[in-house]
Parts: C-alpha cells; structure tokens; sequence
C-alpha cells in the first residue's frame, strides 16, 4: 500500500507525489537507483523541453518495473487526490441506495452546459461555444459515467475543447485534449512520453469512485491521447456486492424480461422450462416464439453444461436464440457461449433496455388529436390486436387470438389499441409484478406512422400503471422507438445482447 498519511492539499501536486508513492511501494533504495544520472521533471518547466525529462523518467521506471506494479503506483499518484477530498459522498451514496439514481445520467450537466452558453459563461477557463456544447452533447460520458453492466465507462473533457474540435490534424487535437504538465508538450516531440502514465489520471477518476463506494475499485485506461488516441477513456469496474445491493435497475427489468416471456405459457400451446437456463419454445407441431433466458450457469462447469445444452439445440428441443442480461453468470458468458459454437447477432446498441421511474413521466399530450387510445375486453377487439402485432411487430403470425386470448382475462394483464376513424392502428400491452410493470407489443402499423398513435397509447396506459401504484416500467427498445420512449421519461440501463447458436 501507498503512503495514505501524505497531505497532498499542503504539498500540491507535484514531482515530490510520484517520489512518495514510488518509494512507499518500492523503497528508497529502488528510488535512488531509478533516478540515477537523469535530471527529474519539473512541473513548471517540462514544457520548455517538450516533457523530455519525462519521458526518459518513464522509460527507466517501465524497465525496473512490471507493467502491474507500475500501474499500481500511478493510480496512487492521481493527480495529488487523496481519498478524504470524497468526504461525505459515501454517506451520500447509501442515503439513495441506488447506483444509477446516484450517477445521475448526465441531463442536468448537459443542461447548466446550456445555461453557460446562453450566459456567455466559461467552464474553468473554456469558453462554452454552440459548437463546444455540441460536442459535450454527444459525450455524455465526459459529464456522467455510462454503466454497462459492472462496468462505468468515463471520458476526460480535452484540456482545451474549442481548440480541440477546430483542430484538423489529429496531433493537434491530441496536444488540446492531454491535461497533464508532464506530458502535454511531448505530443508535439517525437519523444511521445509512455501511455503508461495515464494511469495517473485513471486513479484521479477511481478516488472519485472509491470514495463514494466506500472501498478500492478496479479500473483501466482504455483510450489515452498518449497512445494514439483522440480521447482519454476509462473504465472503472463496479465491484459485485454493490452491483447485487445497488444496483436495482438492472435486477427490475430481468425480472419484467421473465414474466413477459413466462406470458407466452399461459397460451397452452408454449412450453416454459426453467433451470440454469430457462426458455420458451413452442409445442410440437406449434408455432410461437422460442427464445432461451435468464442464464445462471455454473462458473465451474459451465463448458459442459454448453455442450449438453448445444446438443439440446441441435435437436430442437432447446431454443437457438438466446438473450443475455447484466444479471447472467458467470460474468463472463458471452466469451464462453462464443467459444461453444455461439455467434453474437448484436450490435452495439440494439435493443437497448430501459427503465422509467415514476417521478421520471413526462405524460404525452396532443390537443385535437384523431387518435383514440382505450383498453380492450373483448375478443373481436383482441383479434384486431393481433393483426396489428403480427404484421407491424412480428412480420408473421407468430401469435393468435384463440390461445392468446387468455390474457385478456388475467388480472396482471392490460391490452391497449390505438384507432383512427374506427380503424385499430397502435397496440401495446402492460404486465405487472408487485410494485412495477413492463410496457410490451408497441407496434403501428406502417401506413399510419408518424401520427404521434404510439406515443399516445404508451403514455395512455403508462399513466393507468402509475395512477394504480406501479412505481417503475421497463421496456426493451429497438431502432428508432428510443426517441419516442425518451421523451416519455424512459432511460437507457444496457444493451440486450442475442446470441445464437451455430447449427
């Protein structure tokens, strides 16, 4: 362990903090050997010799020590940080009990952004142009980390960012992106100081972390402008009882996933089976859908029970379709599923899952609006639900009015059609569990898009759902429906991951 009695507000931030961790870590007489015949960096004048004292520092330090032992050290450098400037956030943190609620998801950054460029205002120093809060706009991972799982990916702001986007040649925008006095200046030599130093920022960012979490966490550097990049990125590992405590978000909407397609049972017609992996799959000589979920494989013997069930695929006992969520183990599945004849059909943000708090609803109003949103009961309205869902939601007759009309009756569920001069045009449908609910079957029908049907419907019955105590809704998204569940309040959690076995 570093030296954590070192009063780095009294000393500042300076070459003496890389001496301290360096010999906490390493001893003095390592310090003295690496230092050796080379004159050590200065904070004030790096720049006038383009960080090259820095560099050769840095040189030395990667070949007396192992690539681990040197990020270990950095990361306690950060940039002078000491734990106990976090003070109070920890007790913050546990006040509201929710990781996400507490990260926030950056729309109250980007908007005093807003404000400083309405009122010509500057963010230490930088001038907030159109172009800059633009720019801040389409990284919302510089204003609040993006989770992904256990994991919360960051971006530094650039040290300069007008400079930075005016920049055409890719050299400059990396010299007004970098922050550090000790390196900056080198992106113009040929003598580019070690990427290895990032790793001082990335602990500047984990004390950020560490002391809201209470305890040390783990991280990289995932993009450094030292390396070649354009941008500083980083990702901080959540460490796994506070994703099992504070992380609720993730947990409400995998078990919304199960009760929707435990759902599909209730037709008589799809068989549920449940284990350490569960799935639906039709009957013989059915049609439905068939799908595999909520994975919780045995992390010693998860290859094997890939094999068996691969075999059960194979048969066509077993779904070929298979969605991950956060909540699946082991964590690291989809290596595993990969290399067990496996393909991801995913792409980096298909069917985004999403959750809506009830204070988050922003109610959609139209006035005027030709569009009529009601509940059905009966089966000639069911009938026209189904049309609706199978050609605009489906493409194919994947369910029926017959075997499906049970839902109608079921307590848990409600079912919605939106109409236009008498004519059914938007579905949707709610399932509850307890205290929250998901939003499944938003579908219009190609011809009447665009005339607001779907965002009527859903807030239609969204509204129902949280004037009869639901607290919470989730949906799992797809293409251009994200605008649409935005404005209502909705908020991205992670992205469905489908995976599909290679027959």
């Amino acid at each position: 362990m570093g030296d954590r009695t070192i009063n780095y507000e009294e000393l500042g931030f300076g070459f003496h903090t890389f001496r301290k961790e360096i010999c906490a870590e390493m001893g003095e007489a390592f310090w003295n050997e690496l230092v050796k015949d080379i004159e050590l960096p200065d904070v004030n004048s790096e720049c006038g010799c383009q960080c090259h004292n820095m560099y050769l520092f840095m040189n030395r330090l990667e070949e007396m020590a192992d690539s681990e032992t040197l990020k270990k050290i950095l990361c306690k450098v950060r940039h002078g940080l000491n734990p106990s400037q976090c003070e109070g956030t920890h007790e913050k943190f546990l006040e509201i009990g929710d990781l996400d609620e507490y990260l926030g998801d950056g729309e109250d950054g980007v908007e005093e952004f807003a404000r400083m460029n309405r009122e010509k205002k500057d963010f230490y120093g930088q001038e907030i142009t159109d172009e800059v809060l633009e720019f801040i706009k389409q990284n919302p991972k510089m204003i609040s980390p993006v989770r992904r799982g256990n994991k919360l990916y960051t971006m530094a702001f650039p040290y300069n960012m007008k400079e930075y986007i005016e920049a055409d040649d890719e050299k400059m925008k990396r010299y007004y992106a970098c922050h550090c006095p000790f390196a900056r200046e080198s992106i113009l030599s040929e003598n580019v100081v070690s990427s290895a130093l990032c790793n001082c920022s990335l602990g500047h960012m984990m004390n950020c972390y560490e002391g809201f979490m209470g305890r040390e966490v783990k991280g990289r550097v995932i993009r450094s402008v030292l390396n070649g990049d354009l941008t500083c990125e980083y990702e901080i590992e959540i460490p796994d009882d506070i994703m099992q405590k504070y992380v609720i978000a993730d947990r409400i909407i995998a078990i919304n996933y199960f009760n929707y397609y435990k759902a599909f049972a209730r037709s008589g017609i799809i068989e549920l089976h449940e284990g350490s992996v569960s799935w639906i799959i039709p009957r013989k000589g059915e049609k439905g859908p068939s799908l595999a979920f909520r994975i919780r494989l045995n992390e010693e013997n998860t290859d094997a029970e890939l094999t068996a069930l691969g075999q059960g695929i194979r048969k066509g006992v077993v779904p070929q379709m298979w969605i991950v969520t956060p909540d699946a183990t082991p964590t690291n599945i989809i290596e595993i599923m990969e290399r067990n004849g496996f393909r991801n059909l995913s792409g980096d943000d298909d069917e985004p899952a999403m959750l809506l708090r009830k204070k988050d609803f922003r109610p959609y109003r139209e006035e005027n609006s030709q569009v009529t949103c009601r509940k059905i009961s009966t089966m000639e309205d069911f009938r026209s639900w189904i049309d609706v869902v199978n050609t605009a939601l489906h493409g194919w007759d994947m369910i029926d009015a017959e075997h499906y009309f049970t839902w109608v009756n079921e307590e848990c569920i409600n079912i919605y059609i939106a109409e236009i001069d008498g004519v059914a045009v938007s579905t949707c449908a709610t399932i509850q569990n307890e205290n929250t609910a998901s939003l499944e079957f938003v579908a219009t029908l190609e011809q009447y898009r665009r005339r607001k049907a779907a965002a009527l419907l859903s807030s239609y019955a969204i509204e129902e759902l949280l004037n009869n105590g639901i607290e919470t809704v989730t949906l799992a998204a797809c293409g251009n429906s994200v605008h649409l569940y935005k404005g209502l309040g909705f908020k991205k959690y992670f992205n469905n991951i489908i995976m599909r076995y290679e027959l």
